[in-house]
C-alpha cells in the first residue's frame, strides 16, 4: 500500500475530474474542504461534461442551453437565436424533420448524428437526443439532450476539420443562397444574398429578408413558396427589391428540402439580381410596340388597345370612338427645311395629342405624318368635341429651333357600338372619313 494512502484505498486511485481541478487557476477548496468559489467551480465541472441539453422553441429560437460552453459559448451568448445557425448547412434537413415532428407527436424520442459549429469555427460530430419537452415537464417545445462524440466519429470531422464545405461552395456563386426550415425561417445566407437583398445577415435571418421585397410582389414570392413546399417540386418568381435609388428587380427559385424518412423540411432558394435583364427585356418589348422617334404606340399596339376596348365594349355596351389625324402641310415642311426639322414637328404634334385627349385615352403613330387616337364610351357629341380640339392645337404655330412653323390637321372620326365591328375595319372608315374632312369635313357614325 502507498504509504502516502494513510489506510485510504482511494488514495492510490488515477486522477480524477476532482484532482484536475487541482491544476485550475485560482483557488477551489480550502484546506478544511469549504468551496471558496462555488461559479468557478461549476465552470470548470462543466468542461468535463459529456453532454448538454438545449430547448427550442415551437418557432426555432433557442429558449436556453445547459453546459453550452463545450462548445466555446457563454451560457446566453445564444438565446433567442435560431438553433439551426449553429448547425451544419449539410445536416439541416434531417435536424429541422426532427424538431418539427418532436413539436407534433407526442411521446416522440428520436436520435440523429449533425454536426455543429463551435465558437472557434470548427465543426465538433454530437450525437442528438431529441423529444418533447411538453410530456416532462412544462416547458413548451422540443428538448435536444446532446453528447460530443467528435472524438469517436474523427472521419466525419477529417473530412471536414473547419471549413464548411456548403458555405465555402455558396461564397463562390455569383448568385444568392437562402436556406430555411419547415416554418420559412432562413438560417442561411451567403454573401451574394446580402448583397441583393441590401441586408446583413442578422437582419435578413428568420423572416427578415422579406422586408426588402416590394410589398406589391411579397404575395406572389409567398405563394411561389408554398406551391413548392406542397406540391415538392421547384417553382421560380420574379419579383422588385425596395430600393431608395432605382427599380431593381430578383428572381428567385424555391426548391423543397425532403428528410431521407420524407416530409419536406424547410426550402434552399437561388436569387438572382435580373434588374439589368429585366430592363433589357421591357426595352425591346417598347420598341417592338412604340414608335421610336415620338414614343407613341405604334400599329402593334394600336390593334392591341382596340382589341382590348372592344372587349370591354362586350361587356358593358357602350362605344369606341376613332380619330384618324393627318397632318396638312407636312411634306413641304421637310421639302423646305429637311428632315430633322420634320422630325421635331412630328415629336411636338405627339406632345400636343396627349394633351388634347384623356389619360385613358392612346395616342398611336402609324407612321409618316399619320396619327390614330382611341377614345371608350364618349359621349354623343363628345367626339367631335375632341377632333376640333385635335385641329386647334396642331394648328397653333410652333417654335422649331429658330423657326416660327404652322401646319393643319385633317380629322377623321369613326363611333362604333357594336362589339362585333373588326377593328381593321373600323380603322378603314376612320381613314376615309379622314379624307373626306380634308374636303366637307364629315363625320361618319356606325350604328348597332
Amino acid at each position: 500500500m502507498d504509504p502516502r494512502s494513510d489506510g485510504d484505498p482511494a488514495a492510490g486511485r488515477s486522477a480524477s475530474p476532482a484532482a484536475a481541478l487541482d491544476a485550475a487557476p485560482g483557488p477551489v477548496i480550502d484546506l478544511d474542504g469549504r468551496l471558496e468559489d462555488l461559479d468557478h467551480v461549476r465552470r470548470e465541472l462543466q468542461r468535463f461534461a459529456g453532454e448538454f441539453l438545449l430547448l427550442v422553441s415551437p418557432s426555432g429560437e433557442l429558449i436556453g442551453a445547459s453546459g453550452a460552453n463545450i462548445l466555446g459559448y457563454d451560457d446566453d451568448e445564444g438565446t433567442g437565436r435560431r438553433v439551426t445557425e449553429y448547425i451544419h448547412p449539410d445536416d439541416l434537413p434531417k435536424v429541422f424533420a426532427l424538431i418539427e415532428r418532436a413539436r407534433h407527436n407526442p411521446g416522440f424520442d428520436e436520435r440523429v448524428h449533425a454536426r455543429g459549429r463551435h465558437r472557434d469555427g470548427s465543426w465538433h460530430v454530437f450525437d442528438a437526443r431529441v423529444f418533447d419537452a411538453r410530456l416532462r415537464s412544462d416547458l413548451n417545445g422540443a428538448v435536444l439532450r446532446v453528447r460530443d462524440v467528435t472524438d469517436e466519429r474523427r472521419d466525419e470531422v477529417r473530412a471536414e476539420p473547419t471549413a464548411d464545405r456548403f458555405s465555402s461552395l455558396a461564397e463562390m456563386l455569383p448568385f444568392g443562397i437562402l436556406s430555411a426550415d419547415a416554418r420559412g425561417w432562413v438560417a442561411f445566407c451567403n454573401d451574394a444574398a446580402c448583397k441583393i437583398f441590401n441586408l446583413s445577415p442578422d437582419l435578413l435571418h428568420g423572416r427578415g429578408w422579406e422586408r426588402a421585397v416590394f410589398e406589391q410582389d411579397l404575395a406572389d414570392v409567398r405563394s411561389a413558396i408554398d406551391d413548392a413546399m406542397t406540391a415538392s417540386t421547384a417553382r421560380q418568381v420574379t419579383f422588385r427589391i425596395v430600393t431608395g435609388l432605382f427599380q431593381r428587380w430578383a428572381q428567385a427559385k424555391f426548391v423543397p428540402l425532403e428528410a431521407d424518412t420524407g416530409g419536406v423540411t424547410g426550402w434552399i432558394a437561388s436569387v438572382e439580381d435580373v434588374t439589368d435583364r429585366h430592363r433589357a427585356e421591357r426595352e425591346l418589348a417598347h420598341r417592338a410596340t412604340h414608335d421610336p422617334l415620338t414614343k407613341l404606340p405604334n400599329r402593334t399596339l394600336l390593334e392591341d388597345r382596340l382589341a382590348h376596348a372592344f372587349g370591354r365594349l362586350r361587356r358593358d355596351g357602350s362605344s369606341v370612338t376613332l380619330l384618324f389625324i393627318d397632318l396638312d402641310g407636312f411634306k413641304d415642311i421637310n421639302d423646305r427645311y429637311g428632315h430633322q426639322t420634320g422630325d421635331a414637328v412630328l415629336v411636338e404634334v405627339a406632345g400636343r395629342l396627349r394633351k388634347v385627349v384623356r389619360e385613358i385615352d392612346t395616342v398611336a403613330r402609324l407612321g409618316g405624318d399619320e396619327f390614330v387616337a382611341v377614345c371608350e364610351a364618349l359621349e354623343d357629341d363628345e367626339a367631335e368635341r375632341i377632333a376640333q380640339r385635335v385641329r386647334d392645337s396642331i394648328g397653333s404655330p410652333m417654335l422649331v429651333g429658330d423657326t416660327a412653323l404652322r401646319i393643319g390637321a385633317s380629322v377623321g372620326v369613326t363611333v362604333s357600338t357594336d362589339p362585333e365591328t373588326d377593328a381593321r375595319d373600323l380603322l378603314e372608315l376612320a381613314d376615309q372619313a379622314m379624307y373626306a374632312n380634308k374636303e366637307a369635313r364629315k363625320t361618319i357614325t356606325l350604328d348597332d
